[in-house]
């Protein structure tokens, strides 16, 4: 497995649009924490993820602005050697985590290899833009598709293993 000190992962999934997938997206923070490794954005997996994120960065969900969430999470986007992307609901802020971890190292930032994942059964949700994404064309993302959480574990573990 990598090496727990040098992975930062900032997890990625929908918040305020699609939360079809919020049992799973518990799951799977729950699962890369248990493995050892820094997850940034953990609020996304709970149950109130807005509150979560104003209490982590010393605000009230009454006093968070739509600035506060750009630049923090552009700020954890930053530290993050590795994005892990739920897609399977849709969600614009996802897309744009994606894109900016997908380029921030040209921009002179720390490089992240990216995975993004979805159910099976919903690959229509699943924005075509991002699961058009090949390897080849884009070297540091991964597009994989699961049927259920110890599927998902493994497609985890063998991404941050590599």
């Amino acid at each position: 497995m990598g090496n727990k000190t040098d992975i930062i992962v900032y997890f990625a999934g929908a918040i305020r649009g699609d939360r079809v997938m919020g049992y799973m997206i518990q799951e799977i923070v729950g699962y890369i924490k248990g493995l050892g490794f820094q997850v940034l954005t953990e609020h996304v997996g709970s149950d109130d993820p807005i509150a979560t994120f104003a209490s982590k960065i010393g605000k009230t969900k009454d006093t968070l602005t739509a600035e506060d969430i750009e630049s923090q999470d552009i700020a954890w986007l930053d530290q993050a050697t590795h994005v892990i992307a739920e897609i399977s609901g849709a969600s614009t802020g996802t897309g744009r985590e994606i894109e900016y971890a997908r380029v921030k190292g040209v921009l002179g930032k720390t490089p992240s290899q990216i995975l993004c994942l979805y159910h099976s059964d919903r690959e229509f949700y699943a924005s075509p833009m991002v699961r058009g994404m090949s390897q080849s064309k884009y070297p540091n993302v991964r597009i994989k598709k699961y049927k259920d959480l110890s599927e998902t574990k493994v497609i985890i573990k063998n991404f941050l293993d590599s």
